[in-house]
């Protein structure tokens, strides 16, 4: 045998006792730039509004105190129990994170849906302290005088 067929027996023979899977690390390699540019981007996301519940324990805000309620955070299909529209076109909503739950959230904003008590809906946007409900607000009378925390609404989901 001459030297070429020699040198090429030999990288055969090593070559083929090596398991290189070129096909799945360039697959491997793509997923995982994927996986990566997906997390990045609802990072982004989750860091400038988390999930309340994440956040704060929302079955016993009156815990908190009113300096502490100044955050941004997303709250993830709450109840509208009651809501009110003024002359000027705002409309004010309570929420609820359950329907049964006594714990409220007040926010006010021009809508472009028309909503209905006990619709579901996420609102991403800002604590602003507490407060409590007031005859101003139009809401039921069941509803007055009852401690709320402030949203200033950025984004609405229907």
């Amino acid at each position: 045998m001459n030297r070429k067929k020699i040198a090429l027996l030999t990288s055969l023979t090593i070559f083929s006792g090596t398991n290189i899977p070129f096909n799945n690390s360039v697959n491997n390699q793509s997923i995982n730039i994927i996986k990566a540019a997906q997390r990045k981007k609802s990072s982004k996301v989750e860091s400038k509004y988390p999930d309340i519940m994440k956040k704060l324990d929302i079955t016993s805000m009156q815990q908190y105190d009113s300096n502490m309620l100044f955050m941004g955070v997303t709250l993830n299909k709450f109840y509208i129990k009651d809501f009110s529209t003024n002359k000027s076109g705002k409309t004010s909503l309570l929420l609820a994170p359950l329907n049964t739950s006594d714990q409220y959230f007040v926010a006010s904003t021009k809508l472009d849906h028309k909503v209905k008590k006990n619709q579901r809906i996420t609102i991403q946007g800002f604590l602003n302290g507490k407060t409590k409900i007031n005859a101003k607000q139009n809401f039921n009378k069941k509803y007055l005088n009852k401690s709320a925390v402030s949203v200033l609404i950025d984004h609405i989901s229907y």
